[in-house]
């Protein structure tokens, strides 16, 4: 038994750490120009008496640095880490199966240089960029380098041994993929244990400010314009309306605004970051207005390849991500007993492992799995899955969820995912009694609970609910639940409009 010493442990997590690194750094900076960005915006938006979210509340958070470096890991788990994993399953093939072959190196560089391409194809996109140019290369060389000076020298067999977990426990994972994925595993995995609750309510404080850095026009939640140029007052008047109906409020003054629009004969011209995008008769504006708008959105968003790569990061490079940092801390803790070697493949076992584990626990829990024949003996159920299951089916078969003798047990169950799917199932409600005992759950202590019931507020077509919903978003911390509030406003067919 060899002696350990954490300093020789050769194992490649810390090159992954330092692309890592590298993406943090980016992404705290590329996060916080945009939090500056959007309080200079909000504030603007403010002082001209409109409705802003986020409020006033959240908007001082904008001005400091760990909204920032906390939103920050957003992209450092995603595209930062899709990237740094890309860049050493890349070093590992061009040295151990083509023996760095020159060939397969211009092959790499060719897809690194595509990659830099398709990052600013729709226009020069900033940090995109340095992602790429900066965890790319350098996550290359060094894994090159460590397989050079590498102090485990173990068979072509056992270094398969070591990668064969990763892609069969994708594999496995796979077969669970579905449009309610995510939700699943929020469910079932987040909502289910205290540790999987604290990560949830991190993920809804934080994830909204790297969310507002890459989003396009179409996708923010409100937009500024100003009408330049507009020389007929009743088109001017008619044309703040239909902006404001589509949530792009005319802004007055010099504000920088994400829409600009002056008339040319009978043409509106549409330009912003001081160019312009897009020109359209007035009449075809007026037929389509949302079609402009999205149209424009279209002309002027440049991070479309960023949010895929993003997106294909979350699905594939995070799990990696969390099996090789679950790999270095079982290999650090079995080295303390074993010979390098030996504790790196029981490591990799040990994953494989706690993988099916989880993927076991996930899937007897799913309640999508369980068929409900009895819908009131479900409700009653001792088991939260199939009481669960019972819920999810009142919204598709348009039953009420008053009219069932468990309704008021319901309301006060102690599980969020419970509560969670009654507040969906009192979506399609239409008694009174149920309409205020949906109004007390804007008070719930969970962050999702409290959004989806904004959710079911928009849907029930109340307008009784406009009132307390616009208190909530005036008096409210949660910027989150605050987005969901302003998407149920404009449900229920609330306009923005100037504040007396």
């Amino acid at each position: 038994m060899s002696k350990f010493n954490p300093l020789k442990t050769y194992h490649p997590a810390g090159i992954l750490f330092f692309g890592l690194l590298i993406a943090q750094i980016l992404a705290t900076i590329q996060v916080y120009l945009s939090n500056i960005d959007l309080y200079n915006t909000v504030s603007a938006v403010n002082d001209a008496g409109y409705l802003a979210v986020p409020n006033e509340k959240v908007m001082a958070s904008l001005q400091n640095f760990w909204p920032a470096f906390w939103g920050g890991l957003f992209f450092t788990c995603s595209i930062g880490a899709g990237i740094s994993l890309g860049s050493m399953a890349a070093g590992w093939i061009w040295y151990r199966l083509f023996l760095r072959n020159k060939l397969v190196l211009f092959v790499f560089l060719s897809v690194w240089g595509g990659l830099l391409l398709i990052s600013n194809i729709d226009g020069w996109a900033l940090f995109p960029t340095l992602y790429f140019l900066l965890i790319a290369p350098a996550l290359f060389l060094l894994t090159a380098k460590w397989l050079r000076h590498a102090a485990i020298h173990s068979t072509p067999r056992l270094r398969w041994l070591h990668l064969v977990p990763i892609p069969l426990l994708a594999l496995l994972w796979f077969t669970q993929f579905d449009t309610e994925l995510f939700v699943d595993l929020r469910d079932n995995l987040l909502l289910s244990n205290y540790f999987g609750k604290k990560f949830s309510h991190f993920y809804y404080d934080y994830t909204l400010y790297p969310a507002e850095s890459f989003k396009s026009l179409d996708q923010k939640l409100i937009r500024t314009c100003r009408l330049e140029n507009i020389s007929n007052p009743r088109l001017r008047l008619k044309l703040a309306n239909r902006l404001l109906a589509n949530d792009y409020l005319p802004m007055p003054g010099m504000s920088r605004v994400d829409l600009k629009i002056f008339q040319t004969g009978d043409n509106l011209v549409f330009s912003g970051d001081d160019r312009k995008v897009l020109q359209i008769k007035v009449d075809q504006f007026f037929a389509k207005p949302q079609k402009a708008l999205q149209k424009y959105s279209e002309e002027r968003d440049r991070h479309g390849a960023l949010r895929q790569f993003t997106y294909l990061s979350l699905l594939i490079g995070f799990p990696v991500l969390i099996y090789i940092v679950l790999h270095f801390v079982l290999y650090c803790l079995t080295a303390l007993f074993l010979s390098r070697k030996n504790s790196s493949l029981t490591a990799s076992m040990l994953c494989l492992i706690i993988g099916l584990l989880v993927l076991i626990y996930f899937q007897a829990n799913k309640s999508s799995n369980i068929q409900i024949k009895n819908i009131p003996e479900a409700l009653e159920s001792e088991n939260l899955s199939i009481r669960i299951a019972a819920l999810k089916s009142l919204p598709q078969k348009k039953l009420d969820i008053a009219d069932y003798r468990s309704y008021p047990r319901l309301l006060k169950s102690p599980h969020p995912r419970e509560r969670y799917w009654l507040v969906v199932a009192m979506a399609v409600s239409r008694s009174q009694e149920s309409f205020m005992d949906l109004l007390k759950f804007l008070e719930d202590k969970n962050t999702n609970v409290r959004c989806m019931t904004f959710h079911s507020l928009g849907l029930l077509n109340n307008r009784q609910a406009i009132k307390p919903i616009l208190e909530k978003i005036k008096l409210s911390h949660d910027w989150y639940a605050q987005l969901y509030a302003y998407k149920a406003l404009r449900s229920l067919g609330w306009k923005q409009k100037k504040l007396p």
